[in-house]
């Protein structure tokens, strides 16, 4: 009943796809023909999990067999063979696919996807044996009073498609790589999956790589989460599977051969399930161990994989955010924001996200890297930082449209402007600014600014203006009038130099006010992290000094000297994260280029950044106090300890 409707299947539809694969179609990864029907009866063999069930009660009816099978059949296919190339092969897939439905000597599809909607925007429900879209699988969604920004994740079909994806091939002990472009949302998108959308007994655990990382770093990490089953045997705690989110696979750099050795040394465990153990020269077998990765499109320092390697994968390409669902994320949570108590009409919402979006287009189809703009790189995130902007004032400051819009044109500025590198380029900022706030606002630039802090038409926000014990409870506001910022710029240096051992003989004016709102600004922000660009002599570290001090955070910076070493380096960490962590207070790490006299400083911070920690660097004993120490807050903020 099983093997002919499905040889036919095959026979029908693999062939002429694969061929179109191949010759029109652009992949982010190169597939072979193999992995590409591998992947296929892998997510198949998922979806008919149910057929095989030992519970009779589980499995289908004779009668919806066949629905079952070609439902089931269509929707591995879509996200196989059809799931690895870019937006473009997807719609040559798509029309292929449709004509081979209605094709001469085609099999009978009791199920065919709807003709109205996109194959990729419909899923074959399990239970019901028919084909949804995707958003009416999604559950009525709503924010909770109070939820930190960073917390928020809008579904769309998106992430619905990869969740369920994920969560199909995870469940059923297959690995999978999302391969997207940066900002595509995929590391969020998987931690989100992992950390809630999972069953208990799979234990997440994720790492990063980069042009540095090691094969050896990389074995003592995960050798570090499993623990001894009996000889030679290691796994997670027994019952439980370690699932290991490797983000940026194609990271790191290839060695005199042409080997990355840690990509090298993962697939040695998806070919012999184990390696060898490098004190003891014997070999570890890892167990109820999979992985889950995402990279970028090779290029860029971004390297091609193996197909060696690959072929373990299911591979799934995620496309660009659409329009459409770029508005619904940023119009959800800005609505959000709006009804929590500000003046502004709902409607604004739409607005802002509008303008925010044109503005992006432009700028990165405008602002293109080079030579000396080598940061000149613009993705999705830069646009939920200007979201997230707005966001950090509170709602009561908000009275109207126009200070909606004016908060806007700052946020705008800031992620933008700030990362430009001369006067002509801001200039043409200003001017694009300028000409979607009439497109899309309705109201001339200048109109919006007035006159600005310094009467010439200079926007700042600040959270040091109102005085307030508690830095967090300071308001983000317009700020007004550029000599009484000074004045109070000045007040907050006269404490600080009260205080510390190493006062700092500042002249405060406009130009160093400027660059402390900035500063304060990304202190606020959770997860906020700057690098300062500019010659020797230019004030960064003493407006960052000022603006630690302001935001009442506690300032780190290691001591170089001629001795200083790895182990040197890790006792900084380690006080640094004792201070953030066990401690609870806030903190600020400074770190200057000059400081970099070893290579894996830099990839120690890159995990600091993407990860929160840096692997590896507590022993278990020092490990077990800062557990004991951070348990009560985690239990407060309903944080369940894991066994990993």
């Amino acid at each position: 009943r099983i093997k002919d409707p499905l040889n036919k299947l095959f026979q029908h539809f693999i062939p002429p796809l694969i061929k179109l694969v191949r010759r029109k179609c652009k992949e982010f990864v190169v597939t072979k023909d193999s992995e590409l029907v591998a992947s296929l009866l892998r997510l198949l063999g998922s979806q008919l999990s149910s057929l095989f069930s030992e519970d009779a009660t589980k499995r289908p009816g004779s009668s919806d067999i066949p629905k079952l099978l070609d439902g089931t059949f269509l929707f591995s296919l879509i996200w196989s063979v059809g799931a690895s190339s870019d937006a473009a092969g997807r719609k040559l897939f798509e029309e292929t696919l449709k004509g081979l439905l209605t094709s001469e000597g085609a099999p009978k599809i009791t199920v065919p996807p709807p003709d109205k909607a996109s194959i990729y925007d419909q899923v074959f429900d399990l239970s019901r044996l028919k084909w949804l879209g995707w958003l009416e699988t999604i559950p009525n969604f709503g924010i909770a009073p109070g939820t930190e920004f960073s917390d928020i994740i809008v579904p769309t079909i998106d992430t619905a498609t990869y969740s369920y994806l994920l969560e199909q091939l995870a469940t059923n002990g297959h690995h999978v790589l999302f391969v997207g472009p940066t900002g595509t949302g995929k590391s969020v998108m998987v931690i989100e999956k992992l950390m809630s959308g999972l069953p208990e007994a799979y234990i997440p655990h994720f790492m990063n790589f980069s042009a540095q990382t090691s094969a050896n770093q990389t074995q003592d990490i995960i050798d570090g989460k499993v623990d001894k089953r009996r000889k030679g045997v290691y796994g997670p705690p027994l019952g439980c599977k370690l699932v290991i989110f490797v983000d940026d696979l194609n990271m790191p750099a290839k060695e005199t051969y042409g080997a990355q050795p840690p990509i090298e040394l993962l697939r040695q465990w998806m070919d012999h399930k184990g390696w060898y153990d490098r004190k003891e020269i014997a070999f570890r077998q890892l167990i109820d161990i999979q992985f889950v990765t995402a990279m970028g499109p090779p290029g860029g320092g971004r390297t091609a994989i193996t197909c060696r390697y690959s072929r373990h994968f299911n591979t799934v390409s995620l496309t660009p955010f659409t329009a459409q669902s770029l508005s619904r994320i940023f119009t959800t949570i800005l609505e959000w924001y709006i009804k929590g108590g500000t003046g502004a009409p709902a409607t604004c919402a739409a607005q802002i996200v509008q303008a925010t979006i044109s503005v992006f287009n432009t700028v990165a189809e405008e602002l293109l890297p080079t030579p000396d703009k080598s940061h000149y790189t613009f993705n999705l995130r830069d646009l939920s930082k200007v979201v997230q902007g707005i966001m950090m004032s509170p709602p009561d400051r908000v009275d109207s449209a126009d200070t909606a819009f004016k908060l806007w044109i700052h946020e705008s500025k800031r992620i933008f402007q700030d990362r430009l590198i001369n006067d002509t380029d801001r200039t043409w900022f200003h001017e694009l600014q300028g000409k979607v706030s009439m497109e899309v606002f309705k109201k001339p630039l200048d109109a919006l600014i007035g006159d600005g802090c310094n009467g010439k038409g200079l926007i700042m926000y600040s959270d040091f203006i109102t005085k307030n014990p508690d830095p967090m409870k300071r308001p983000y506001e317009w700020v007004e009038s550029m000599e009484d910022t000074i004045k109070i710029a000045t007040d907050y240096l006269e404490d600080y130099n009260a205080m510390t051992n190493k006062p700092m003989n500042l002249v405060l004016f406009g130009y160093v006010i400027e660059h402390l709102c900035r500063i304060s600004r990304i202190i606020r922000q959770p997860r906020g992290h700057a690098l300062l660009i500019g010659v020797g002599g230019s004030g960064r570290q003493s407006a960052t000094r000022l603006a630690a001090a302001i935001s009442d955070c506690s300032l780190v910076q290691i001591e170089i000297t001629k001795n200083y070493d790895k182990n040197a380096w890790a006792d900084d960490l380690k006080a640094m994260f004792q201070k953030s962590g066990a401690s609870n207070t806030r903190t600020v790490f400074l770190f200057n280029d000059t400081q970099i006299v070893l290579d894996s400083m830099l990839e120690d911070i890159n995990n600091i950044l993407n990860t929160g920690e840096v692997p590896n660097l507590f022993p278990q004993d020092e490990l077990n106090q800062i557990i004991d120490a951070v348990m009560p807050r985690a239990r407060e903020a309903k944080r369940a300890s894991t066994p990993a």
